[in-house]
């Protein structure tokens, strides 16, 4: 819970408006909503330790966060240094962080039974959902009352105080033993034999990157075009957590029964013909369509983000696991960075009634074109099956 008020604050739209306040452009927002996944070219990192996956998540986690406490300074610098600052130190946070990803996560799947992942992660993401959302609210609310820049560097004192905390006590969490060996290139190499996983990475970076040519622009659209409160976007999380903290467990049983490759589909299909054009049709003054959005976020991202984990957790045996986690961590590192250029250089045009809007009706486009490419993969791994079930009969035939 504590971990999660960190990253919503430190990579959400308190670290946005506080960028906005210090003077960025739609290129520097583009910039800035893509670093948690630029991070993620650093995760393969994660292949070459040794040593307890607790103690260096512990390590990692709590470094980099404590670093991001360099942002408090910023106000203090000339002005045309602190855009740069900001970008900077939330750059070398989450590079740090980075490899967190591939050792928590396989930490984890070592305690979930595979059979109640989908459930168990769909409640736990859900739930921290809420209370991350309950965290905007709050953190909305104290800088509308507070004002700038005293309310945004209270809010993100406070996350980095919480986000360095967690990690005292990820102490108390079990680790099983586990003896990971350091891949030889011929193994990391390997994954892009299995036509199913590369499918899945292909699927990665062409939606993740679609998803990062307009998701950077979504909150500055609310605050400057639509001109909505802090508050007003902080309730909105609210909505959303809410309604995801029944939807994600639900999104989990359906993966648990039909698959999570099913439920990436669907998930995916309604994030991208169902909330951008919410987005996209609100006006100052006419927010009905956003708060329709609050509703329908949850059940596109409650089930998207737990079914991409899911099924690259499912692509690997036990002993590939942090390698098959690790290039998933980069193919959605590459597609995010991506996107965030096209992203930047759409804004920059500045076409439309805002520089935001462009990029979000080019990203409605892009992941319109990743529905297709998974639904054409997913019947594709399907025959590739079918296939290898019918040379497997024909063997056993006398």
């Amino acid at each position: 819970m504590l971990a999660v008020l960190f990253i919503n604050w430190a990579t959400g739209m308190v670290t946005t408006g506080y960028a906005l306040w210090l003077g960025a452009t739609p290129a520097a927002l583009a910039v800035l909503g893509a670093l948690p996944a630029v991070g993620q070219l650093a995760a393969p990192l994660a292949l070459f330790t040794r040593g307890s996956r607790k103690r260096l998540s512990i390590l990692l986690a709590g470094g980099g966060r404590a670093l991001f406490a360099g942002v408090l300074l910023l106000p203090l610098l000339p002005e045309s240094w602190r855009i740069p600052g900001l970008l900077l130190i939330a750059a070398v946070s989450q590079l740090v962080i980075a490899p967190v990803n591939v050792l928590w996560t396989s930490w984890m799947a070592d305690l979930v039974p595979e059979k109640q992942r989908g459930r168990y992660f769909g409640f736990r993401n859900a739930f921290l959902g809420l209370v991350g959302t309950l965290g905007n609210l709050a953190a909305g609310s104290l800088i509308d009352h507070l004002g700038k820049p005293w309310g945004f560097l209270i809010v993100l004192g406070i996350g980095v105080a919480a986000g360095v905390t967690s990690t005292f006590i990820l102490r108390w969490q079990f680790e099983p033993p586990t003896t990971p060996a350091v891949p030889r290139l011929r193994e990391f190499l390997a994954p892009f034999g299995d036509r199913r996983f590369r499918g899945f990475l292909g699927f990665v970076t062409l939606f993740m990157g679609a998803v990062s040519v307009g998701s950077p622009f979504v909150v500055p659209l609310w605050l400057q075009y639509d001109r909505m409160t802090f508050a007003q976007v902080g309730l909105w999380t609210v909505i959303a957590a809410s309604v995801g903290l029944f939807v994600g467990p639900l999104w989990g049983r359906i993966a648990d029964r039909a698959g999570h490759w099913r439920v990436l589909l669907w998930t995916s299909a309604i994030a991208a013909m169902v909330l951008p054009p919410l987005w996209l049709l609100a006006a100052p003054g006419r927010l009905q369509t956003i708060w329709v959005a609050a509703v329908c976020d949850p059940f596109a991202w409650a089930g998207l983000s737990t079914a991409l984990t899911n099924v690259a957790l499912q692509s690997a045996s036990l002993e590939r696991r942090n390698l098959y986690l690790a290039l998933y961590w980069m193919a959605y590192a590459v597609g995010s960075v991506l996107g965030a250029l096209l992203g930047g250089a759409l804004g920059s045009l500045g076409i439309g009634p805002s520089p935001y809007h462009l990029p979000i009706l080019a990203s409605v486009a892009l992941r319109l074109i990743g529905v297709f490419y998974l639904s054409w993969r997913i019947r594709r791994n399907l025959l590739i099956e079918a296939e290898a079930q019918a040379r497997a009969q024909a063997l056993q035939l006398p």
